[in-house]
């Protein structure tokens, strides 16, 4: 699909998530606050009031009371229990473990590899004066991520609470395909056969497509969300037109039998695996990992072909980005899961893209897969 056929409702990144519905989210979820505990005690009061205050569970090290393990194991401990990061890095990197690394460092870390949501706040008045490694490890994150400064407590409680609200938005409305469509959900609900979604879209040019696939009885639409990607049928589709917001959407498809499982492969001795990771580092970031005895058979993978020009905004590539390559693994059977993705900010045109999935598990009675990740530089987005 080439990137004019794409119609992008782009007004869809602007929809806000409720009070009621954000605490809704909150519930249950988990957020490590990370900090040089010494410097910043008024700092991690105020964030553990705003998380708190959305309904969710500040997870800290001054409650984590007396274990029988290490203060290293407890720190990372407490950030694999958790869905969110919250790093507050200022001047000082910190007393350096056994590792290597700083506690706060660690913990960073440890959050990218168990692909935790991030929120990264460093202290807007630092003036320069940060110590070596700790200006490394604010740099090195910087070119993938972005972040926050903060200049108080109170200013830094404000900002953790609107990063955890934009969190929540994002999750409680996941981007979805259907057809040459990509807008964002509110509701999804999949019963293995029948697939129901309500919405509200905000792009005319996406709202007569979702019509005309209606009028034409289309079979065999694409249809991706970021845990399913196949084809479909539309059965239904009612609309309710708000001047001021566009159009209630809802929508109601029928999936079609999955088809059988592609071919994989070994080449040359190298696992199927590892051949479409090489596929996809190859595609995405013009590597030349094929190589001539695998490039007759195995093609570059590019799952962003249809963004690349487009001069999308970050709030609306980055989520459609992370559509389109969940899409394309698993339609092509190369992964049951993606674990994470992220899309860093643009450094002179280019972009840092790191993915991790897990393969498919071909039989019953073989062990679980083992991730397979990519770490590259892509461009043109």
């Amino acid at each position: 699909m080439d990137s004019a056929s794409l119609l992008i409702d782009q007004r869809s990144a602007s929809v806000s998530a409720s009070e009621q519905d954000i605490w809704a989210w909150a519930s249950g979820r988990r957020v490590f606050v990370s900090s040089l505990i010494t410097d910043m005690p008024e700092e991690r009061t105020a964030v553990r009031a705003a998380i708190e205050s959305v309904g969710a569970t500040a997870v800290v090290f001054e409650d984590l009371g007396a274990q029988d393990i290490s203060a290293e194991q407890a720190y990372l401990s407490g950030v694999r229990s958790s869905d969110i990061y919250v790093g507050m890095w200022g001047t000082r990197y910190g007393v350096r473990m056994p590792d290597g690394y700083s506690a706060t460092h660690a913990e960073f870390l440890e959050a990218e590899r168990h692909g935790l949501r991030l929120c990264l706040f460093v202290y807007a008045e630092t003036n320069g004066e940060m110590d070596g490694p700790q200006r490394d490890l604010v740099q090195g994150a910087r070119n993938l991520y972005t972040t926050s400064p903060w200049s108080d407590p109170e200013d830094l409680g404000q900002r953790v609470r609107g990063r955890l609200e934009g969190v929540a938005a994002e999750e409680l409305a996941p981007w979805v395909r259907v057809g040459r469509t990509l807008f964002r959900a509110r509701e999804i609900t999949n019963d293995g056969k029948t697939i129901s979604l309500t919405a509200r879209v905000r792009s005319e040019a996406v709202h007569a497509e979702l019509v005309r696939l209606r009028n034409n009885r289309a079979d065999g639409v694409p249809f991706a969300s970021p845990q399913t990607a196949l084809p479909v049928r539309i059965i239904e589709l009612s609309t309710k037109t708000v001047s001021t917001i566009g159009h209630e959407v809802q929508l109601t498809l029928v999936a079609h039998e999955q088809q059988a499982s592609h071919m994989r492969a070994t080449i040359n001795g190298i696992s199927a695996d590892e051949v479409a990771r090489r596929a996809l580092s190859e595609g995405l970031f013009d590597t030349s990992l094929l190589g001539q005895q695998m490039g007759w058979i195995a093609q570059p993978i590019d799952p962003l072909i249809p963004l690349r020009g487009q001069a999308l905004d970050d709030s609306v590539l980055r989520p459609v980005a992370q559509l389109l390559f969940a899409e394309r693994l698993l339609t092509e059977q190369v992964a049951s899961r993606i674990d994470s993705f992220t899309l860093g900010p643009t450094h002179q045109g280019a972009r840092r893209l790191q993915a991790t999935w897990t393969p498919p598990q071909m039989y019953m009675n073989e062990p679980d897969p083992a991730p397979v990740s990519i770490d590259g530089t892509v461009t043109n987005l």
